[in-house]
């Protein structure tokens, strides 16, 4: 009997002791986390192009699926954003395998293409979109190549430094660096393409970085290996050899002197490589009036269909070329033009004393800008113009002309004039050349020389209080600043300067002020050589134009064909208000670069040559030596 109910009791506890232990596991169960578990793990097949991404901000990366067990943070959330807010391509981020819980959730696998970040994060509900912790991203923003100038889509370059270095400008890449996941260099060394030309296709921008990348091809071989993307900045324009009788005048941007606009090689016979273009005597460099003329209207051929233009070359530019070798090239800098339509395209006359009359902006509509205005003709050289758009540009030149004295030869445009204009692109411009209505007429066409000077050089008018035309102050490398100039009246660094006469006159003091700021023992030689060379500059720009503010050089008539003294002429100029001219103002400095005077010169005439009427003269005026 005790027996039994001991044994009774013992089990009577015992199972009270296993209810007690599964109570307590029971209770264990439902305090525990809740896990989610991973239903679909599986690598992304799609266009791995569409599978760039950014971090949100939204969501932290972890080795698995956040809401696993055993999930541990790789990157906080403040990591993240940083990454996506990054400046360099290298942390772009690719999305590579996708997994789904039983929860609905959607996790993606990502690693940065510099492979320092790699993990799971949260992306939304769908695999449809990307959501969540990462987003959509475009790494390189393809751009069409009207971008680039047409200077630069007709141009032929070379890689600018050959060699091995991975920095976007030396070698090639199959697509811009670190746009693309595990997509590299086309070459790793640039050294045999030392000599291949190349040319440009493709342009664009890293969205990181904004700066601009090119794909180029080899022009000599649609499948070199060295073809693909690499920095604009890393090429620099080819150049074929010049003849060694010739001269090649690369056209520059103002503001940039490594942007060829375009290029024209200018030769002449029987001339020797090595020696000059043009004359030296008493310390100026000449060129013929021939040579200047004919350099002037091939510039302006060369331009046609760009946005830039040249009006009349200065003294400057004349030494410039005058000075330049047989067989080497010279840069000329040409002028950006106002603003034209990229539905038109500007029409510029020029008359046969090679200055610019006046200019028509003819438009049409539903055209793109950097299309050709005319079209090819097969079995021809020469382009051509559709019927109405022929008959529109005849018109609009017709009234642009009205009571100007000029017209286009014959009052109707020539074969070549077509050719001209329809090759010429909207949103560019062209030059066509206009003469007299009346052939009973000489247009006066003056130059100037220095008093007791043997040669001369045309005169530019301008309607203009000022002189036309920037000049450079610079000073030696190893100049010492007090502090770093600043003003908003000019264009500046260190140790240069850039002026026009109407900053000056608009603001005296600016000269004066950037030297100020220069310190060290020869500072007050610095200091004089550039106030020297302001006033040489500026004194050279007025030596080369003549306020032509209502002149009028058209007046010398008579039978046309028949000839004409230069005493004649100097007798006509001598009763005319053509007699003295004077050029624009232009500024004196003081040794310190302060403001001196407004100045001008006066050109007397003194000589002229002989001729027949209708066709233009030279008057030669001459001007003071100065003190």
């Amino acid at each position: 009997m005790n027996k039994n109910l001991k044994k009774s009791l013992f089990v009577s506890m015992a199972a009270l002791g296993f209810l007690a232990a599964a109570g307590t596991v029971n209770a264990q169960n439902a305090s525990a986390k809740s896990y989610a578990r991973v239903t679909s793990n599986q690598k992304m097949t799609t266009d791995p192009t569409t599978r760039n991404v950014t971090f949100t901000g939204n969501n932290a990366l972890y080795t698995k699926a956040g809401t696993l067990r055993g999930a541990r943070k790789v990157a906080t959330v403040t990591t993240l954003n940083n990454l996506a807010s990054s400046k360099t391509s290298q942390k772009n981020v690719r999305a590579y395998r996708v997994a789904t819980t039983n929860r609905g959730s959607v996790y993606y696998k990502v690693v940065t293409f510099d492979g320092n970040y790699r993990g799971w994060i949260y992306g939304g509900k769908s695999q449809a979109d990307f959501g969540g912790g990462v987003d959509s991203y475009t790494t390189f923003n393809n751009q069409s190549l009207s971008t680039l100038t047409q200077a630069q889509q007709n141009a032929t370059y070379k890689i600018a430094s050959p060699g091995t270095a991975n920095d976007g400008k030396t070698v090639t890449y199959k697509q811009p660096a670190w746009t693309q996941y595990k997509v590299g260099r086309a070459i790793t060394n640039s050294s045999p393409y030392v000599n291949t030309v190349f040319k440009i296709d493709q342009v664009g921008t890293r969205n990181r970085e904004g700066d601009q990348w090119v794909h180029i091809y080899d022009v000599s071989n649609a499948t070199s290996p060295a073809n693909g993307w690499i920095l604009m900045s890393g090429l620099t324009q080819a150049e074929a050899p010049v003849a060694d009788n010739a001269i090649r005048i690369n056209l520059v941007d103002p503001t940039n002197n490594n942007n060829v606009i375009k290029s024209f090689d200018y030769a002449r016979t029987n001339a020797q490589k090595g020696s000059y273009f043009g004359n030296y005597t008493n310390n100026v460099w000449t060129i013929t009036a021939n040579d200047q003329t004919s350099i002037l209207n091939q510039a302006r051929t060369a331009l046609n269909g760009t946005s830039y233009g040249l009006d009349n070359l200065t003294a400057a530019q004349l030494a410039q070329i005058g000075a330049t070798k047989f067989g080497t090239s010279v840069n000329i800098t040409v002028n950006k033009i106002s603003t034209i339509a990229d539905n038109a395209i500007r029409i510029n006359f020029i008359k046969p004393d090679g200055t610019s009359l006046k200019t028509v902006d003819w438009t049409k509509n539903g055209v793109a800008k950097g299309s050709a205005v005319g079209y090819a003709v097969n079995n021809s050289s020469l382009w051509s113009l559709n019927s109405a758009d022929q008959t529109g540009i005849q018109s609009a030149i017709t009234t642009a002309l009205n009571n100007s004295g000029y017209q286009i030869a014959g009052n109707a445009l020539t074969a070549a004039q077509i050719d001209t204009i329809a090759r010429g692109t909207f949103g560019g411009q062209v030059y066509i050349n206009v003469v007299p209505i009346a052939n009973n007429y000489s247009t006066i066409v003056p130059y100037a020389r220095v008093a007791g000077g043997s040669t001369s050089h045309a005169l530019t008018g301008v309607n203009s209080q000022y002189v036309n035309g920037t000049i450079t102050v610079s000073v030696p490398s190893t100049t010492s600043f007090i502090s770093n100039p600043n003003s908003n009246q000019a264009s500046l660094s260190n140790l240069s300067i850039k002026l026009t006469a109407a900053q000056v006159e608009a603001n005296q003091g600016i000269l004066g002020t950037w030297l100020s700021s220069i310190n060290g023992t020869n500072a007050t030689d610095v200091k004089k050589a550039a106030v020297k060379s302001a006033n040489d500059q500026f004194e050279a720009l007025a030596q080369s134009q003549f306020n032509n503010n209502a002149l009028s050089f058209n007046g010398f008539t008579g039978t046309a064909g028949t000839s004409f003294t230069s005493q004649q002429v100097m007798d006509y100029i001598h009763g005319s208000v053509l007699n003295p001219l004077t050029s624009p103002d232009f500024p004196g400095f003081n040794d310190d670069g302060s403001f001196a005077s407004m100045d001008n010169i006066t050109f007397t005439v003194s000589g002229a040559d002989s001729g027949t009427f209708g066709t233009p003269v030279k008057v030669t005026y001459t001007y003071p030596v100065d003190d």
